[in-house]
């Protein structure tokens, strides 16, 4: 019996010592993680939205999603100190799960996509990250109904993932469509 309580507090020490530890690496690499994952969204945004010179976060702007797409942020693309556009952050189920960024010109056309982060199964799922797939939305006007096979070519064996995306793309410019429309920007 003093056997088993003595090996239950050494493992009740060697818990603690390590959950302290863990903390510790936290607390020291959580803001190199967070820089990292804010430049990688400032870069994403020149990719989907090459035309604007600046973007700004909208803060008094409230969406609420229709479906398990969850939009994440909005930034305003302006050229000139003019919107010309919006960016919308979107997560949503795919086979596992997608964020993406999506730029909406004022001219209600998706001007690109960029995959932040898609943690769907290697092979098919990852084939969402190539940009034969990717670079097809750019120019698809937002107002689409992002039907697979008929608005944009699907990832073939890939129907959960591709259908993801097409709720994911419908849900981004529904977002991006009511700002623009709300802020004047929509033509």
């Amino acid at each position: 019996m003093k056997e088993m309580l003595r090996l239950g507090f050494v493992l009740a020490a060697f818990a603690a010592v390590a959950c302290v530890a863990l903390a510790l690496v936290n607390n020291v690499t959580a803001p190199a993680i967070a820089a990292v994952k804010s430049e990688k969204l400032r870069a994403g945004f020149a990719e989907v939205f090459s035309d604007a010179d600046s973007f700004k976060e909208v803060t008094d702007f409230a969406y609420t999603s229709s479906s398990a797409v969850s939009v994440e942020g909005l930034y305003a693309a302006e050229k000139g100190g003019k919107t010309s556009g919006v960016v919308v952050k979107v997560t949503g189920p795919t086979y596992d799960k997608a964020t993406v960024l999506v730029g909406i010109s004022s001219g209600k056309n998706i001007t690109g996509i960029k995959i932040l982060e898609i943690s769907d199964t290697p092979g098919f799922g990852q084939r969402a990250t190539e940009p034969a797939f990717y670079t097809q939305f750019a120019g698809k006007s937002a107002v689409s109904d992002f039907v697979p096979n008929t608005d944009f070519d699907a990832i073939s064996g890939a129907t959960i993932t591709t259908n993801g995306f097409s709720s994911i793309l419908k849900e981004a410019s529904a977002a991006g469509l009511t700002y623009l429309e709300a802020a004047g920007g929509a033509q």
